[in-house]
């Protein structure tokens, strides 16, 4: 990126906005087209409160999930510091990341396939009542 050069030919101060194509914004660098205000407004439509609640709520996930992974290595035998793992331990993070998973997924399957039933005749009819919904709203499939 070259800087826009004075009328003597002289490198402007670095102040100086940065020319950036011509669709810079003329008199700011583009780097900082946006003002931060302290504190932030309560009302910011680019970011609604439900993205703070979603944020907090994923943070909060990931640092169980990490304790979680912690507490399952520990209870393995697992021992940090670069020293050599036994066999146990090797086979017990084998599991934890094969074995563990499959589990899970399995017991996620069972419990969609008793609390879900999905039957030709629940799906025949699922269709059916879709079908007059479209009907009355004049909706095409």
């Amino acid at each position: 990126m070259a800087l826009a050069a004075t009328a003597t030919g002289e490198s402007p101060p670095p102040s100086a906005p940065r020319v950036q194509g011509r669709d810079a914004p003329q008199g700011r660098d583009r780097r900082s087209t946006t003002t931060s205000t302290f504190p932030p407004p309560l009302a910011d439509p680019a970011r609604p409160p439900a993205h703070a609640l979603y944020s907090w709520a994923r943070k909060l996930s990931q640092a169980f999930a990490g304790g979680l992974a912690g507490w399952a290595l520990g209870a393995i035998g697992y021992q940090s510091g670069g020293v050599q793992q036994s066999d146990a331990v090797l086979d017990g993070i084998y599991g934890l990341a094969t074995l563990f998973p499959a589990i899970i997924f399995a017991l996620a399957g069972l419990a969609f396939a008793f609390w879900y039933p999905r039957s030709t005749k629940r799906v025949n009819d699922n269709v059916a009542t879709l079908e007059r919904k479209h009907a009355d709203e004049g909706v095409q499939a």
